[in-house]
């Protein structure tokens, strides 16, 4: 049996939200499997609506989505050593953030086209 070490993060754990999109994100100018992809780059713009439900834009693209209690909390846990003094000694884990919301966007992007000038 495997035993690992928990504990809460000084100050508490954050609140972070998981954002689930459907389909595949590229990131422009990524030059094929060169790597690099969306690690580190904007991805868009989130906006809540007055009903608090989810607007994402992403270049000229809005999705529009909607916001999920999860069933079961999710923990995001970060690694460290056990005991500082022993870096290599066995890991213990600390709760950096818990995930209870995801955002949810199931349907396909739609454009944003931009109304042209009328003439007079």
């Amino acid at each position: 049996m495997v035993q690992l070490a928990v504990r809460r993060a000084a100050g508490g754990a954050a609140e972070w939200l998981l954002l689930e999109l459907q389909g595949q994100l590229e990131a422009r100018g990524g030059g094929g499997g060169g790597g690099g992809g969306l690690a580190g780059r904007l991805l868009g713009d989130l906006h809540f609506t007055q009903e608090g439900a989810p607007v994402l834009i992403v270049g000229h693209h809005v999705l529009y989505g909607k916001a999920v209690r999860l069933e079961k909390a999710v923990a995001v846990l970060r690694r460290g050593a056990a005991a500082p003094e022993e870096p290599r000694g066995p890991a213990a884990y600390e709760v950096a953030a818990l995930i209870r919301t995801k955002l949810l966007f199931k349907t396909r992007p739609k454009p944003i086209v931009p109304s042209a000038a009328r003439k007079a």
